[in-house]
């Protein structure tokens, strides 16, 4: 069983009280602080409108955030790849 731990945050000044890992919290603090700086920009872009708009323009943005990064990782690991393989070949 895991041990878990209750954690405050504030998101656009409403706090919530959310339970993670034990060990973890740093990471849903930080989480919650990089959800906030995203709402508060949308919401002061004043394009969108209500919570629920904002949250899934959130989600849209930190989704495509994601995609990239994934690839960059992919683009990253592919390098290295070549890298070891020139390694190897010029050690050979």
């Amino acid at each position: 069983m895991t041990d878990t731990t209750a954690v405050q945050v504030s998101i656009l000044a409403q706090r919530y009280t959310l339970t993670c890992p034990a060990g973890k919290e740093a990471n849903l603090r930080q989480a919650a602080e990089n959800l906030d700086q995203i709402l508060q920009d949308i919401k002061s872009s004043g394009r969108v409108m209500g919570l629920e708009r904002m949250a899934v323009m959130a989600a849209l943005n930190m989704s495509a955030e994601l995609i990239d990064t994934q690839e960059q990782l992919i683009n990253l690991e592919t390098a290295l790849e070549h890298l070891d393989k020139r390694v190897n070949d010029s050690l050979s």
